[in-house]
């Protein structure tokens, strides 16, 4: 491969009270906030939200599992915000684009390595930042860049029997596909539940397509703990009973 390490963005300095906040995540919950060649916002009311938002969405799920993902057998937790898509070695595994993902590994032009790193959109909510926390207790145990290991530890296949997921293939099977594309991966599992339809908080019914459990989970997950003020929670209740049942 090219070498990678793509340069941050240019965004605004980073405000003394977003700095603040961003030690007291780390004091209270040994999470790194990412500053430097980050963009949490373009101000200091914009930063604050939007590290306040992160250091919520850790706050409001269960203590089992705000303590697992701090750190990870191989390094800590880091928690970015740009809009490139960009991970702390300059990578960027799904192109140049504003989006939320958590990753395993890391790249550079120095090598590839060990991370755990969440990396968000510039002003991503509370529950998105939920989501990709999730991801991270999924794959809290997880070598770096393997992903797949996890949908056949025990506590993803509680979860896929409680809410209607059916691996539709052997243990091998999924593990042989470990480096195939998400979509072959996805095509070993079927869901026969129920249809995750929720209403949003402008009213609009929302419907998720999880393709595979490990998103099915992260999208509840997020939901369930983490959903915005003012929006029911769905009528979904293997999935509540689950969660609560196993983290809290």
């Amino acid at each position: 491969m090219a070498p990678v390490e793509v340069p941050p963005a240019a965004a605004a300095p980073i405000a003394p009270a977003a700095a603040d906040l961003a030690r007291q995540v780390a004091a209270d919950y040994g999470v790194t906030i990412a500053l430097d060649g980050q963009d949490w916002g373009t101000g200091e009311a914009a930063q604050t939200q939007n590290i306040g938002a992160v250091m919520s969405a850790i706050a409001v799920l269960p203590r089992t599992v705000a303590s697992s993902i701090a750190t990870s057998p191989h390094v800590s937790l880091s928690v970015l915000s740009n809009q490139q898509g960009r991970t702390l070695g300059g990578w960027q595994p799904y192109g140049n684009a504003a989006l939320n993902f958590y990753t395993t590994s890391d790249q550079s032009a120095q090598g590839a390595g060990p991370a755990s790193q969440v990396v968000l959109a510039t002003g991503a909510s509370r529950t998105s930042a939920a989501h990709e926390l999730l991801h991270a207790y999924q794959f809290r145990a997880s070598a770096p860049g393997d992903y797949v290991s996890a949908l056949l530890s025990d506590e993803m296949r509680s979860f896929m029997a409680a809410t209607g997921w059916r691996q539709a293939a052997t243990g091998e099977q999924v593990l042989a596909a470990a480096h195939e594309p998400w979509p072959v991966i996805n095509s070993l599992y079927a869901y026969e539940g129920r249809p995750l339809t929720y209403i949003d908080e402008n009213g609009a019914s929302v419907q998720i397509s999880a393709p595979n459990p490990l998103e099915a989970f992260a999208a509840a997950g997020a939901l369930y703990y983490a959903r915005p003020d003012g929006i029911a929670l769905p009528d979904w209740p293997e999935y509540w009973a689950w969660f609560a049942a196993h983290l809290g």
